[in-house]
């Protein structure tokens, strides 16, 4: 079951926040699984991800999980997905349970990779500095 609690984290509203976001997701969920939200489209895997494409995006910690949404199935385990929303300024993490399983490492980590100086510093390109 989804809509538990909404996680608001401040944050760069640019693809690299998700990204990072989906890397802490990654380390704490080896076998993850990710779908663009809008969409539908599916990722097997981290890599797979079009960052700069997306803005919503659900992370299932295993192909079961996954497999358990899709079928709308109400024996989803509680936290057995994860929305991660970008907006100009701030991720929004959506999830039954903040306080259960993997979930506290997994806030703690994207709200320390949004703290992050590197993401909040705009990209510039000097092509005489170089």
């Amino acid at each position: 079951m989804i809509g538990g609690k909404d996680i608001v984290i401040p944050a760069v509203g640019s693809p690299a926040s998700l990204d990072a976001c989906a890397r802490v997701v990654q380390r704490q969920w080896p076998h993850a699984r990710f779908e663009n939200a809008e969409t539908g489209e599916k990722y097997s895997k981290y890599g797979d991800i079009p960052f700069g494409t997306i803005r919503h995006l659900l992370a299932y910690p295993n192909e079961a999980a996954e497999a358990l949404w899709d079928a709308d199935s109400p024996d989803s385990p509680v936290n057995s997905m994860l929305y991660l929303i970008l907006s100009e300024q701030s991720v929004t993490a959506v999830l039954d349970d903040p306080t259960a399983g993997e979930m506290p490492g997994i806030l703690e980590g994207i709200k320390t990779m949004m703290e992050m100086e590197i993401l909040n510093t705009a990209a510039v390109c000097d092509p005489e500095a170089a």
